[in-house]
């Protein structure tokens, strides 16, 4: 499998490394590929936003520089 790598913000990537062991797993990149299938599967569809927490997204995206 070929592989990309992605920079996320230091502070999330701390969060995730101290959920792992409480995931069962073993490294950052092991979670967010879990975490991303999970959303690409549409294990979410079903779930909606309200619309602050859609224009927080929105926001965020933007503060990353994706919208």
């Amino acid at each position: 499998m070929t592989v990309r790598k992605v920079e996320i913000p230091e502070e999330i990537f701390s969060e995730l490394e101290e959920l792992l062991p409480k995931l069962d797993m073993k490294s950052v990149d092991e979670c967010v590929t879990f975490i991303l299938k999970s959303l690409l599967s549409g294990e979410f569809d079903n779930d909606e936003l309200s619309g602050e927490e859609e224009e927080q997204m929105k926001e965020r995206l933007a503060d990353l520089g994706y919208m």
